[in-house]
């Protein structure tokens, strides 16, 4: 199965959290690697004081893996003993997936795990609810009937917790059988160990690969950002999408293309997915496994990766895959003129430029502060080699050069950039030679 991703990965009460001017990263760290090697599916991530505290899939005897960290990215230690030592009554033992831990709130003076566990009757998935009063646990979970187990839909998989701007608390998550694979979402009681209300589906597999699990809701850009995984999740087929909406009960447009997939990260990580979010003083962070080995049989060993999280609006930006940035949403409109080309990435470019000493501005979005590629594609059918002048945020004109193309094809330049966490403005200037930019990417 998936993984879900906390709220907003508030951090609880504790001693003094670092400077917000510390390094995101530690040392040589890549977000296409992974910060925890061995087996660690569906992470998610907490903080208390200083330290970090991420939780995962059962494994090695444990129903709960806890590992502890005192930076985001690392070193990451894994806890000898088990967060959740003994499972409720109605629970079988093996199959404790994809926990949630959030911390204390003002309702509630414990941290709240939220887990995945097999009905001993029946077997179908159910979510449980379990307190302790530290992160690292024990938790312990009542006896009683599981928090959400829906008896028609295959059971209940992947829960995540939501607090919406109003204060009310929420949980997510996904109905199991394939062929009804859904997320829904169910209001809960104030501490969090209760629902209120009827639960209500908020998205469908529709076109999406396979099923949809692992959601992930966070408020960003005055939009609702749903993250879920599709996919077989012992496959490289197995990817990270999202969807916006206006309201929290959607309806949720899907994006059209992955955030996360093999192919997006060149095959530097498989199969990523389980996603969630973590926010700290840094900004935010996308917590989510990638396959480490394939074995016989369909099993898979998946570890922990983290990578910055910036935004464009309402849409993620992650370190690590390229994000690409239409070229026709450059300004101001005088002289950043937009022509329909059918080949073109969403079939408009832009033209530079319709009339001389023209400047243009292109806003693009970064995950964080640090040196990035800026890949351009252009066409340039004048007949003769261009070269225009490009400048990040204002700073450092570079002359690019833009070499005639033929027909319909289309040329490629590259050049390396620094850029700050959240916006820059690259700015093109006119000189000698014409061109059409289709877009630009980073990574």
């Amino acid at each position: 199965p998936g993984r879900t991703g906390p709220h907003a990965g508030t951090a609880a009460p504790g001693p003094a959290a670092p400077s917000p001017a510390a390094p995101v990263a530690a040392p040589g760290y890549s977000p296409r690697e992974p910060v925890i090697a061995g087996s660690f599916a569906d992470p998610m991530v907490v903080k208390a004081g200083t330290a970090y505290y991420a939780y995962g899939t059962n494994d090695g005897g444990a129903n709960l893996p806890v590992a502890t960290a005192p930076d985001i990215t690392g070193p990451w230690r894994r806890l000898a003993s088990d967060g959740l030592p003994r499972l409720p009554s109605w629970a079988a033992d093996g199959r404790t997936w994809a926990p949630e831990v959030v911390p204390p709130g003002p309702a509630n003076g414990r941290y709240v795990l939220y887990f995945t566990a097999r009905h001993k009757r029946g077997g179908r998935q159910c979510v449980g609810v379990a307190t302790a009063p530290s992160p690292a646990g024990p938790f312990a979970a009542p006896d009683g009937d599981p928090l959400v187990c829906p008896a028609g839909l295959g059971g209940a998989i992947d829960p995540s917790s939501f607090v919406d701007q109003d204060g009310r608390r929420y949980l997510l998550y996904k109905t199991d059988a394939r062929e009804t694979a859904a997320i829904w979402l169910v209001g809960l009681s104030p501490d969090g160990l209760h629902p209120a209300g009827p639960p209500r589906k908020i998205l469908s597999r529709g076109s999406d690969p396979v099923l949809v699990e692992s959601p992930a809701l966070v408020r960003r850009g005055g939009r609702y950002v749903l993250f879920y995984s599709a996919g077989w999740y012992f496959t490289r087929g197995y990817q990270t999408r999202y969807a916006e909406a206006a309201s929290l009960f959607g309806p949720y447009a899907k994006a059209g293309e992955p955030l996360q997939s093999t192919g997006r990260y060149g095959g530097a990580v498989d199969g990523p997915g389980g996603a969630s979010v973590f926010t700290d003083e840094t900004g935010d962070h996308l917590v989510f496994h990638g396959v480490l080995e394939f074995h016989r049989g369909g099993g898979v060993l998946r570890g922990m990766y983290v990578a910055a999280l910036g935004w464009d609006g309402s849409r993620p930006v992650l370190r690590g895959v390229p994000a690409r940035f239409e070229a026709e949403r450059a300004w101001p409109p005088g002289c950043a003129a937009a022509a329909g080309r059918p080949r073109a990435s969403g079939g408009r470019v832009l033209l530079l430029f319709p009339r001389p000493g023209c400047e243009a501005a292109l806003d693009v979005a970064a995950p964080e502060a640090g040196r990035y590629t800026l890949r351009i594609k252009y066409a340039n059918r004048s007949g003769a080699d261009a070269v225009q002048e490009c400048t990040v945020n204002g700073r450092s004109p570079v002359p690019v050069p833009f070499r005639t193309t033929k027909g319909d094809d289309w040329g490629t330049v590259s050049l390396m950039v620094d850029l700050r966490a959240g916006r820059n403005t690259l700015g093109f200037r006119r000189m000698p030679g014409t061109a059409q930019l289709d877009y630009v990417e980073i990574e």
